[in-house]
C-alpha cells in the first residue's frame, strides 16, 4: 500500500541527498543514462552474428538498463491492479532476466549455464546486495533490528526452499561416491526434481497468500502515518513506503490510461530487449570464454546476477541507507524466494514440457555455498539485530 511522502514522519534525515537522489527513478538515473546506448549496439552487433568479446560486453551492459525498465515498468503496473494481477506481473517481471536467460539456456538444452545463473543470483541477493544493504544501513544505526515476525516467516522458507533444492544434489553424490555406476540414479534424480518443482510452486502460492493476508506485516506503517488508499495493493515485492512513484498520485489521482498504456510499452519492449541481448549473450560466450579465459561458470554465477540484480541492489542500498532498513531486507528475501520458488521450478517444467532434462542436481561446490551461505542468512535473519560487520561478512562471503 503507497503512502505518499507527506503522509511520512519526518526526519533527521529527511534533507539529505540520498533522500533526493532516491526521489528520482532507477529508470532516470544519470548512471543508466549512460549504459542505455549499449542496447542498439548489442543488437545490431549481435544481428550481425559478431560473436566476440564486444558482442558479450555490448549485450551484457545492455540488460542491466533494460532491467531497471522492467523493474520500474512492473512496480507501476502492480500498483494499479489487485492482489492477484500485481502477483502475477511481479512473479513474471520481478526476475526477468533469470527468468529469460533461464528459459532461452533450457530451450538451447545448455540446463547447466541455467542451473548456474539462478543460483548465482541467489548468492548475488544473500551475499553481495544484503551484505551492502546492511552495511550501508548501519553506518547511519550502529544496531539494527527487524520486525522478527516478518523475518522469521522467511527464515523458515529459505530453509524449506535451501532443502529442496540441495536434497537431488546430496543423493546424487552421495550415490556417486559409492557407486561405479551413478548414471543409473539420473532418472530418479529427474523425476524427484519434476516433483519437486510442482512443491515449490504451491509453496510459492501459499508464500502470496500469507504475504496478501498479512499486509501489516509486509508493509509496516510507521507511527502516525495515515493510508491515503484503502484499497491500494500488496505486491509479491514489499512496496516502499517512500517510493518515487507515489509522488506521481499525490492528489491520490489513478494513474492516466494514456501512462497506464506507455507503461505497457516500456515493460513488454523491454522484456523483448532482455530476450535478444540474452539471446545474442549467451551466443558469443563461449568464443568470449575462449578469448578471455573467463569460464562460462564465471559468467552465469557472478557476471550475468550483477547485470540482473543491479537496479535491485541501488533500490535496496538506498532504502536501507535512508533508515528503511525492514523494507529493503524484504525485498531481498522476496526475490530469492521468487527465483527459488517460482523461476527454478518453472525452468525444470519447461523442460519437461519441451524435452529438456532440466533436474535440481547442481554442481556439488555451488550447492555447498548456497547451503551455508543460506545458513548464515538464516540465523543472521531470526537473531533480528545487524551491525556493519555482518555485513562486511556477507560480502567477503
Amino acid at each position: 500500500m503507497a503512502t505518499t511522502a507527506d503522509d511520512l514522519p519526518t526526519d533527521n534525515h529527511e534533507n539529505d541527498n540520498d533522500s533526493d537522489d532516491e526521489a528520482v527513478p532507477f529508470l532516470s538515473s544519470n548512471s543508466i543514462k549512460l549504459l542505455w546506448p549499449f542496447v542498439p549496439l548489442g543488437l545490431v552487433v549481435g544481428a550481425l552474428r559478431w560473436k566476440t568479446v564486444p558482442t558479450s560486453a555490448f549485450n551484457f551492459l545492455a540488460i542491466i538498463p533494460l532491467s531497471a525498465a522492467v523493474s520500474d515498468a512492473s512496480d507501476k503496473l502492480s500498483d494499479q491492479f489487485g492482489d492477484l494481477a500485481g502477483a502475477l506481473v511481479n512473479a513474471t517481471f520481478g526476475n526477468a532476466v533469470e527468468l529469460i536467460v533461464g528459459i532461452l539456456a533450457v530451450y538451447h538444452g545448455d540446463t547447466a549455464f541455467a542451473q548456474s545463473v539462478m543460483l548465482g543470483s541467489i548468492l548475488s541477493d544473500i551475499l553481495f546486495v544484503l551484505g551492502g544493504c546492511l552495511l550501508s544501513s548501519a553506518w547511519r544505526d550502529p544496531i539494527l533490528k527487524l520486525n522478527t515476525a516478518v523475518s522469521g516467516a522467511l527464515s523458515s522458507l529459505m530453509i524449506i526452499t535451501a532443502v529442496a533444492l540441495i536434497l537431488p544434489t546430496a543423493l546424487y553424490s552421495t550415490v556417486e561416491a559409492t557407486s561405479s555406476d551413478p548414471q543409473h540414479l539420473e532418472p530418479q534424480i529427474l523425476a524427484f526434481s519434476r516433483g519437486t518443482a510442482f512443491v515449490l510452486l504451491v509453496l510459492y502460492t501459499a508464500y502470496l497468500h500469507f504475504e496478501f493476508t498479512r499486509k501489516d506485516l509486509f508493509d509496516p506503517q510507521p507511527l502516525g502515518t495515515v493510508r491515503r488508499h484503502d484499497s491500494s495493493t500488496s505486491n509479491a515485492i514489499p512496496h516502499d513506503p517512500q517510493s518515487p512513484h507515489d509522488n506521481e498520485e499525490e492528489d491520490g489521482e489513478e494513474e492516466e490510461p494514456g501512462n497506464l498504456i506507455t507503461t505497457f510499452v516500456i515493460l513488454l519492449t523491454s522484456a523483448a530487449g532482455i530476450m535478444f541481448c540474452s539471446h545474442f549473450l549467451l551466443d558469443s560466450i563461449n568464443s568470449t570464454s575462449e578469448a578471455t579465459h573467463i569460464s562460462r561458470t564465471f559468467i552465469a554465477t557472478i557476471l550475468v546476477p550483477i547485470a540482473s540484480n543491479a537496479p535491485e541492489c541501488a533500490t535496496v542500498i538506498g532504502s536501507s541507507r535512508n533508515g528503511r532498513i525492514d523494507f529493503a531486507v524484504a525485498v531481498i528475501v522476496s526475490s530469492i524466494l521468487q527465483i527459488a520458488l517460482f523461476v527454478v521450478p518453472v525452468l525444470v517444467l519447461l523442460g519437461w514440457a519441451i524435452g529438456r532434462e532440466m533436474t535440481l542436481n547442481f554442481e556439488t561446490f555451488q550447492t555447498v555455498i548456497l547451503f551455508l551461505a543460506i545458513i548464515l542468512v538464516n540465523h543472521l535473519l531470526k537473531n533480528g539485530k545487524y551491525t556493519y560487520m555482518h555485513g562486511l561478512t556477507l560480502i567477503a562471503l
